[in-house]
């Protein structure tokens, strides 16, 4: 599969005519903000603040431009506003090469497989399987109904067949999956590996209801000195009609041999143009080094006050083996 990949890249950059118009760069992003009322056991969190504020956010770089035949080349640089860690706050960066053969990306970006992945619907406005805000994973193990532990935003290059009839096909390569600051060694091998993904999403429309089905999967390619084995797997649906939503994941997470189950799924019911609720539920079973165990159930809805504003309000409650943490939350959602 790597030599398809790099066939593909081979194909798309070397026989595309020269660009008949400028790069155009445009400026987009989000800002989510959340206060949030806490209370959590001492066993789970001694301690504990009763209120916080969450944030999450992000400006994106954008630009593209097309080439006489129509081929479409661009770039993309996101700049985190939130992170632990000072030093790094520019997340994904990537190239891409788009036409008739599909789309290629090559730089610092989440696997297309897991760019492929259905899951539960967005009625807060933020996504529940996500949790970028931190607050059961602070007070948990929590994991994500996703597939990128094992490559994450490291130095790749994804493809992206064109949809026929509803179907996507997207295939990735990752040459080392322990770099995720966007550098990679050139002649180094420092024994993490390689890894290899693959993804699938099929959408349609049946009498009415629109469909959405996923399988995306990831596998470290080699270890070459430590004997370590990896192996997500990942299933979506998603299911639509008129005001209605029900979507989720079942993802399988395995680390020399123990297997992570994670399911996450949700309800979403418009109420009106503006306005939408739903409940989500997170389970989690497994052992990685520790027990895993948990429950999650949210239940809110998010209401549109402004072009690309939202008022997100949510009722949030974590379950685990030490005890509950609860979470009351209001704040505000933008898209820009």
């Amino acid at each position: 599969m790597k030599k398809f990949i790099l066939a593909t890249a081979s194909v798309a950059l070397f026989s595309a005519p020269a660009i008949a118009a400028p790069i155009t760069v445009s400026v987009g992003g989000y800002y989510n903000s959340v206060f949030y009322s806490v209370d959590t056991d001492d066993a789970v969190r001694a301690n504990e603040r009763s209120t916080s504020i969450q944030n999450d956010n992000e400006i994106i770089f954008k630009g593209k431009t097309k080439s006489n035949t129509g081929i479409e080349f661009g770039f993309q640089v996101q700049l985190e506003g939130e992170g632990a860690d000072n030093s790094d706050h520019i997340d994904e960066n990537y190239i891409y090469v788009k036409g008739d053969f599909g789309k290629l990306e090559m730089g610092a970006e989440n696997s297309a497989a897991y760019k492929l992945q259905v899951n539960a619907p967005n009625f807060l406005g933020w996504k529940t399987y996500d949790n970028n805000f931190k607050t059961w994973s602070e007070v948990s193990n929590y994991q994500k109904p996703l597939i990128g532990s094992i490559d994450g935003d490291a130095l790749k290059i994804n493809y992206y067949t064109p949809k026929v009839n509803g179907l996507q096909i997207g295939l990735s390569h990752t040459p080392d999956v322990s770099d995720r600051s966007g550098d990679s060694d050139l002649y180094t091998e420092n024994n993490s590996g390689s890894s290899t993904a693959y993804g699938v999403k099929y959408a349609t429309t049946l009498q009415g209801v629109k469909v959405k089905l996923s399988y995306a999967a990831t596998e470290l390619d080699e270890d070459p000195l430590t004997p370590i084995t990896r192996d997500d797997q990942s299933f979506g649906l998603s299911l639509s009609s008129g005001p209605w939503t029900f979507g989720g994941a079942a993802t399988v997470l395995e680390f020399n041999g123990d297997d992570m189950d994670v399911l996450h799924y949700g309800v979403q019911y418009k109420m009106s143009p503006a306005t939408k609720i739903g409940f989500a539920i997170h389970e989690q079973d497994g052992v990685r080094g520790v027990d895993t165990d948990s429950d999650i159930i949210i239940v809110g809805g998010s209401t549109k006050v402004a072009q690309g504003v939202r008022l997100t309000y949510s009722y949030e409650k974590l379950e685990v083996l030490a005890g509950d943490a609860e979470f009351i939350g209001l704040g505000l959602v933008m898209k820009f």
